[in-house]
C-alpha cells in the first residue's frame, strides 16, 4: 500500500491475474467508485510480489486462512504485523497517506495522484490531502530564499 496507494479492500481481494508482471502494472476493480483501472508497479512493489508470487500458491496474492482471499472486516492482522515490527497506530489508511505525501513531497500533479488513489473527483483528493499541499508549498516558497541569487546581466559593447 506504501507504493501503489491501495484501499484495504482493494488490496485484500487483488488476484495473482490481476498483476502483469510484463507491463508492471496491476489491475483491480475500485468498488467505492465501481471502475476497473490499473496501477503502474514500483520497482520495491514489483520485486516484493513477484518474491511472494514465487513462494505462494493459489489465486489470491493475500490468500484467506480457509481459501479465497483475506477477509478484512477491520485492520487487526494488519495493525498487528505493523507492532511486530516496532510501529504502533499505523491502519491500512496511513500507508495509504504516505504514499500520497512522498509523492506530493516530490512534485507530482494533484490530477496524477486522483487517479493514482481512484478517487472519482480531484476536489476529493485535494480536500483530504489539502493541509500537507498547503504546506509543502510554503516551505518550497520559503526555500527560494536560500538558492543565491545570480544576477542576469547583459554585456554591452
Amino acid at each position: 500500500m506504501m507504493d501503489a496507494g491501495f484501499r484495504i479492500g482493494e488490496a485484500s481481494t487483488m488476484k495473482w491475474s490481476d498483476i502483469d508482471f510484463n507491463n508492471n502494472v496491476i489491475y483491480l476493480f475500485r468498488s467505492k467508485v465501481s471502475n476497473e483501472d490499473f496501477i503502474p508497479m514500483t520497482n520495491r512493489l514489483y520485486n516484493t510480489l513477484l518474491n511472494r508470487k514465487n513462494n505462494s500458491e493459489g489465486d489470491y496474492v493475500f490468500p484467506g486462512r480457509f481459501g479465497g482471499h483475506k477477509t478484512i472486516r477491520n485492520n487487526r492482522s494488519l495493525e498487528a504485523a505493523f507492532r511486530r515490527a516496532g510501529v504502533d497506530n499505523v491502519s491500512s489508511h496511513n500507508a495509504r497517506k504516505t504514499f500520497v505525501t512522498r509523492l506530493l513531497a516530490r512534485g507530482a500533479a494533484i490530477t496524477d495522484i486522483q487517479h493514482l488513489l481512484g478517487h472519482a473527483s480531484v476536489k476529493t483528493t485535494e480536500k483530504s490531502y489539502a493541509a500537507f499541499v498547503k504546506n509543502e508549498r510554503f516551505k518550497q516558497t520559503v526555500n527560494l530564499l536560500d538558492d543565491p541569487v545570480k544576477p542576469k546581466l547583459k554585456i554591452v559593447n
